[in-house]
């Protein structure tokens, strides 16, 4: 099947001095309200500081985050990560503020400074409706109600940011059959529902989808092994295996990076940069891999990701 997919293929960066650069990509996940009204706009001013662009996912739905402490009894390991990354401190004024009695707050309340972001050159993605929802159940969840919260998602962030997203980006990872069949039928430009290696087409049960997956390969603050604050060893570490990939993708948190740890993705930023790695959206990382032929097919599978508790989809083996 074709690689090709509607909807264009954006240049990556021209480069006409120094060493050859490579891309990264950048995906900013914004979760809560909170993460929204506080979190984000340092990012973006931290970006604009590295002339960096990144991909903005952005949920459709009220922050119903004080949800995901449901975890604690359906996820081994929940409470080891609570306690390993200190979210307990960290994200105790999101999830109390979703908590309000006067009404749930929605990232798209900051829509107004979204829009103003994605026309100075970021990019646009959905991240789910009921984010905290997806993430607690959606191996559970019937595909009409899968089509339904992808439907409403997009809609929502189209209009409320006035343009259309270019990619869908599944919270925590969770996806499979229905939900890739969904973005295939709303026309997106690639999905980001995935922990792998590189972009690829993905095949579960024998299909295989137009949509490429376009994979987070990098770990996530909260998965670091030492917990948080993150050391000058997990830079080191982050920053040689960004080194090491041929399409590196780092996904930060407006709640985490955004609010807390600026310093340490300035510091990684600033590494990239040494390393001759060029800050890029995820449609740019996706043409980058398109230049050098057509993307591989690969099972989707199910599986463990270190430092995150249950299950993820991710990039299996090459067709």
């Amino acid at each position: 099947m074709s690689d090709h997919h509607p909807g264009g293929t954006p240049t990556t960066p021209s480069v006409t001095t120094g060493p050859p650069l490579r891309c990264i990509g950048l995906r900013i996940d914004v979760d809560t309200a909170q993460g929204a009204a506080i979190g984000l706009p340092r990012l973006l001013a931290l970006l604009d500081r590295h002339q960096a662009k990144a991909t903005l996912c952005i949920p459709g739905g009220a922050d119903r985050s004080a949800l995901a402490l449901g975890r604690v009894f359906t996820q081994k390991g929940y409470i080891e990560k609570l306690w390993r990354t200190r979210a307990f401190l960290l994200y105790a004024p999101s999830v109390a503020f979703s908590l309000l009695p006067i009404g749930a707050p929605s990232v798209l309340h900051c829509a107004p400074a979204i829009a103003d972001a994605v026309a100075s050159g970021h990019e646009l993605a959905v991240h789910g409706h009921n984010h905290t929802g997806w993430h607690n159940r959606f191996h559970s969840m019937a595909p009409q109600e899968v089509r339904a919260e992808m439907a409403a998602a997009f809609d929502a962030v189209q209009r409320g940011c006035g343009t259309r997203p270019s990619g869908f980006a599944a919270p925590g990872w969770q996806a499979g059959f229905t939900s890739l069949a969904v973005t295939d039928e709303l026309g997106f430009e690639w999905g980001s529902d995935t922990r792998g290696t590189c972009p690829f087409l993905p095949r579960v049960h024998g299909y295989t989808f137009a949509t490429p997956q376009v994979p987070t390969t990098l770990p996530t603050l909260d998965e670091l092994p030492r917990g948080l604050p993150p050391s000058d060893d997990d830079l080191q570490a982050l920053c040689t295996a960004a080194r090491s990939q041929p399409y590196p993708l780092y996904t930060a948190h407006a709640e985490l990076e955004g609010r807390f740890f600026g310093k340490f993705l300035e510091r990684f930023l600033d590494s990239c940069k040494e390393a001759g790695l060029v800050p890029v959206t995820v449609s740019q990382l996706l043409a980058s891999a398109r230049a050098s032929g057509p993307l591989p097919v690969c099972e989707l599978v199910q599986g463990p990701v270190p430092g995150r508790p249950g299950i993820v989809a991710m990039q299996g083996t090459a067709l």
